[in-house]
C-alpha cells in the first residue's frame, strides 16, 4: 500500500469483479486487501461487489451483496468507513453494454445503504458513497444519477473514450 500511496494515488480498488473472477480473489484476500489500504492512514478503499448473471437471475442479488459486504468489511471500523467507497457492479453488465435498469440498481443500493445500517449505524449508512459501476454510458448515467440511493458512478469502459467519458465525468 506504501508504495501505491507514494505514486500519488489515494483511491484503491479492492474486490473488482475481474480480480474475483479471474484471478480467484475470495472474500477473505479481499479483506485482508481492504483492511491494508486502511492501515496506510491515508488511502481509500473502493470496495467493488456484485452478482453474477446466474445469481441475478435466480434473484440472489441481496444475498449475495450482503454476503460480499459483511466478509470483505469484516473488522474495519465506522470510523475507517469513512474512507470506503462502495461500488455495486452487477458482473453481467461489465464490458457487455447491459446496464442494469436505474429501478433495479435502486433497489440494490438501496439494500445496500440498508446493509449498513444494520452493521455500522444510521451515520454510517447515511455518509457511506455507493456508486453505480456497470457499463456506465453518456445515454445511461443521467437515469442512474437520478436515483435517491446511487452516489456516483465507477466508470470502466467508457473512461477510455475522451467522448463518451466527458458527459459522464461532468454530469451534474
Amino acid at each position: 500500500a506504501s508504495m501505491i500511496e507514494s505514486m500519488g494515488c489515494s483511491y484503491v480498488l479492492a474486490g473488482h469483479s475481474e480480480r474475483r473472477v479471474l484471478f480467484k480473489d475470495d472474500d477473505t484476500a479481499i479483506n485482508r486487501k481492504v483492511k491494508k489500504i486502511l492501515e496506510s492512514g491515508n488511502m481509500g478503499c473502493i470496495l467493488c461487489i456484485g452478482e453474477s448473471l446466474e445469481e441475478y437471475e435466480a434473484g440472489l442479488v441481496g444475498q449475495i451483496c450482503n454476503i460480499q459486504l459483511a466478509k470483505d468489511l469484516a473488522g474495519v471500523t465506522a470510523e475507517e468507513m469513512e474512507r470506503v467507497v462502495i461500488a455495486y457492479e452487477p458482473v453481467w453488465a461489465i464490458g457487455t453494454g447491459l446496464t442494469c435498469p436505474p429501478d433495479v440498481a435502486q433497489k440494490v443500493h438501496a439494500n445496500i445503504r440498508d446493509w449498513f445500517v444494520k452493521a455500522y449505524g444510521e451515520k454510517t449508512a447515511a455518509e457511506t458513497r455507493i456508486q453505480y459501476g456497470g457499463s456506465v454510458t453518456p445515454d445511461t448515467v443521467k437515469e442512474l444519477m437520478s436515483q435517491p440511493d446511487i452516489d456516483g458512478c465507477l466508470v470502466g469502459g467508457a473512461s477510455l473514450d475522451a467522448e463518451k467519458f466527458g458527459p459522464i465525468m461532468n454530469f451534474q
